[in-house]
């Protein structure tokens, strides 16, 4: 409500409220799915943004991330964390160049989370039995098979897949920390010795 005055000539006066974007807390920044393109054809890149840009996935939007050639790619993943999904084309480059991006992402940038799906507009290039069985890869599909419906289908069961990864792996560390904390407790000698080390276990 406003709040009331009265004035010299006892007229009641309003005084102004603060606007409602005055009061307004800045909103937390929404968390979502990165998802990162790989492929040297613009078209690809504005039409799977185009089919998933408005979707929701296990209550998140998506966020994209784009390269146009495997050594755009090399570049932005040394930097880059936290990427859900790579939707990678087999042939830019080279014939090769999305298998061996695949190897790289792997071994050389040691990244086991990230799902990558490999899509290709040339199949026979890199064979999907081949490529499966020899690569790190979560699925491979031909870009003409991948209707919005299909796309959005692979998509979310990265995504599933990407997250029950991240729990196991943060499970994980939990563990490994319980672990060495047990074993820092138990080299140590005495009670009041055990006492502090639990306190500093705890902090």
């Amino acid at each position: 409500m406003n709040a009331m005055i009265h004035s010299s000539e006892d007229d009641l006066v309003f005084l102004d409220e603060p606007e409602a974007s005055d009061l307004t807390v800045a909103a937390k920044p929404q968390l979502t799915w990165r998802i990162m393109i790989i492929d040297d054809d613009p078209d690809v890149h504005s039409a799977t943004t185009f089919a998933l840009g408005s979707l929701e996935i296990q209550h998140r939007a998506l966020s994209f991330l784009h390269a146009y050639s495997a050594a755009e790619a090399r570049d932005i993943l040394q930097q880059e964390t936290d990427i859900a999904i790579i939707l990678l084309d087999v042939v830019m480059e080279q014939e090769d160049a999305g298998l061996q991006l695949v190897s790289h992402i792997r071994k050389t940038l040691g990244m086991s989370d990230v799902r990558i799906i490999l899509r290709t507009g040339q199949p026979g290039y890199a064979p999907e039995i081949d490529a499966i069985r020899d690569y790190d890869i979560n699925d491979y599909k031909t870009k003409s098979e991948l209707t919005r419906t299909k796309l959005y289908t692979a998509v979310t069961s990265a995504i599933r897949s990407y997250e029950q990864i991240c729990a196991i792996s943060a499970s994980r560390r939990g563990l490994e920390l319980i672990i060495n904390a047990s074993t820092e407790l138990m080299a140590l000698q005495g009670l009041q010795n055990f006492a502090s080390g639990v306190l500093v276990q705890i902090s």
